[in-house]
């Protein structure tokens, strides 16, 4: 199924390729991609060089290379020599999309500005959090270390951080095996999420959303690393019971 509404814009990351194996998988592709980074030509290499392992990865498979993926399934994609989301190249591009809803997949440090959010868009964003208890970085850890679970919160992006309007949200397990959390599982509960905002669309006819209630809403700094390797602990500690 072809989502004529849904543009993804796709860095070349771990988030990425998770959202789009499960886009795949879900036979729910969007209309275009826009592949943006400083070295496009790194990513076509990589992408003529991939040569499928067989095997099936239990949460998706960060060695396949992101145009492999878009060229395998035949998704239309455009090009963009930038890793600057708010660059007025990247503008340009964006405002000449037919595509209402745009899928934020961009790289760490990047916040969008101003000049965005005035055109006639909706950027979809899934955080790696519950919102509005885990506003902030690195908030998998602390979740972990105070609930003993992860979760993710698709938003629509606005000027403040985290902060946007509500689509949808879940909580998960500790996964049974232990997994790198970073470029995994995050990237993982990130996609399943994001399927199922695109689920609620298909059942609606488009993505609803709600505000939300910022009172005793905490703000998470990037975790300090004895708290992360304490984290990580638990997590061995409760796969290996």
């Amino acid at each position: 199924m072809i989502l004529e509404e849904f543009a993804l814009l796709a860095s070349d990351t771990a988030r990425t390729k998770a959202y789009l194996q499960a886009m795949i998988r879900e036979n729910r592709i969007p209309g275009i991609c826009v592949v943006y980074s400083d070295d496009i030509s790194q990513m076509k290499k990589e992408a003529e060089k991939y040569q499928s392992g067989g095997e099936e990865e239990r949460y998706f498979d960060r060695n396949i290379p992101v145009l492999s993926s878009l060229n395998e399934a035949g998704i239309p994609y455009l090009l963009l020599e930038d890793k600057d989301i708010n660059s007025e190249q990247m503008k340009e591009v964006l405002s000449g999309l037919k595509q209402k809803y745009l899928i934020y997949s961009g790289y760490g440090g990047y916040i969008l500005k101003e000049h965005l959010f005035r055109m006639d868009k909706k950027f979809i964003h899934v955080h790696a959090g519950i919102l509005p208890q885990y506003r902030g970085s690195t908030t998998a850890y602390y979740s972990f270390l105070q609930e003993k679970e992860f979760g993710a919160t698709a938003i629509f992006l606005n000027e403040g951080i985290d902060e946007g309007e509500i689509i949808t949200q879940a909580t998960f397990p500790v996964p049974e095996e232990m997994v790198n959390v970073d470029y995994i599982y995050e990237p993982y509960i990130r996609s399943q999420v994001l399927m199922k905002a695109i689920g609620q669309y298909l059942e609606m006819g488009e993505l609803l959303s709600s505000g939300q209630n910022m009172e005793g809403a905490e703000t998470y700094y990037i975790i300090h690393p004895l708290l992360k390797h304490l984290a990580i602990m638990g997590m061995e500690k409760m796969t290996d019971s």
